[in-house]
């Protein structure tokens, strides 16, 4: 029965929580097997035939149950091939931003050279790995707008000028929102990636006061269209697991830093959680060790249907193939219902 199932049956089982054979797996993974495909990680970061190729060959090679969408010009291992390949992009003049900002209009999706491309695998993808719950990392409203203004920047805003602020949180939001609608018409999960949304760089006062209310509208506008969106806040969040448990959202990852039972604790049943396993501990660790994780990790969901087990956050290109598969095996012995 169990080879039966799908990979995207056991990710939507999940998210209804409802029990089939085992939990979800799910990898954050790059270019990991590029070589094994034949092409350098630069052409699979630019290149669609070798993204897609490279994409397939991880699918033989790892029994996950998620896939997440390549050529995204939002992960920052793509931005810098991206920019060499390119040329140097632009950047933007932080202090001329409050002049530029009310001149510009929310460009669509398609209009971005960039993103239109990765538009573009989102399509082939959903297309040739139909058994997968085929998903995109779509940046959040807060890290675009400090990417914008820059982090230094927008502390003071938040002093000197919170309208500003506000303005290009508009701004930004309405793009993201965009690219997630744009992304459930592909057939693709949006998965909103929001790094800079973590208490390593802000307090709770400030998520919930400039950070929350747009997380808010990009969940509303996901779920207007009936899909389903899930958030991925690096570092540590535990501060505002509650706030992000009252999005609403249909899963929520979490990183290595926050703690997995307390997450457990408040959110279970609430979402579907995703996590934590140390990324670091793929390059550093031994399958041993992988395997150790992966237990304690389902060990604390206590059977919980809602659980997909992985790691953290993106799995180095570091790591050794031989510990993600040890990993992804770990999962499906320890994880079996």
């Amino acid at each position: 029965m169990a080879e039966s199932i799908t990979g995207k049956q056991r990710m939507q089982a999940a998210f209804k929580g409802e029990k089939l054979d085992r939990h979800p797996v799910m990898l954050l993974l790059g270019g990991h097997f590029a070589e094994r495909a034949g092409f350098t990680l630069e052409q699979f970061l630019t290149q669609p035939d070798a993204a897609l190729e490279t994409v397939k060959i991880t699918c033989e090679e790892l029994d996950s149950d998620a896939l997440f969408v390549p050529l995204n010009p939002m992960m920052p291992d793509a931005q810098e091939a991206f920019r060499k390949m390119m040329g140097k992009l632009p950047s933007i003049k932080k202090e001329n931003l409050k002049e530029k900002l009310p001149k510009w209009a929310v460009r669509p999706p398609r209009d971005d050279q960039l993103f239109s491309g990765h538009l573009d695998m989102c399509e082939k993808c959903a297309k040739a790995f139909p058994q997968y719950e085929v998903c995109t990392m779509i940046g959040g409203p807060w890290s675009f707008g400090l990417e914008l203004r820059g982090i230094e920047e927008a502390m003071e805003d938040m002093y000197d000028d919170k309208p500003f602020l506000h303005d290009l949180m508009a701004y930004t939001t309405e793009t993201v929102i965009l690219r997630c609608l744009a992304a459930v018409e592909m057939g693709v999960h949006p998965v909103i990636g929001d790094p800079s949304a973590g208490m390593s760089l802000i307090s709770p006062a400030i998520y919930r006061e400039h950070v929350l209310p747009y997380h808010q509208k990009v969940v509303d506008a996901v779920h207007e269209k009936g899909s389903a969106i899930s958030f991925h806040i690096c570092g540590f969040i535990d501060p505002i697991f509650e706030d992000l448990l009252g999005l609403g959202i249909e899963g929520m990852s979490i990183d290595a830093p926050s703690s997995l039972e307390k997450l457990f604790e408040v959110g279970r049943g609430k979402t579907t959680i995703m996590g934590n396993v140390d990324p670091i501990l793929f390059v550093q660790g031994t399958p041993d060790q992988l395997e150790e994780e992966a237990k304690k990790c389902l060990d604390i969901s206590q059977g919980e249907a809602r659980y997909v087990v992985g790691p953290g956050c993106q799995i180095p290109l570091g790591a050794g193939i031989d510990n993600i598969k040890s990993f992804t095996q770990a999962c499906h012995k320890y994880g079996a219902f």
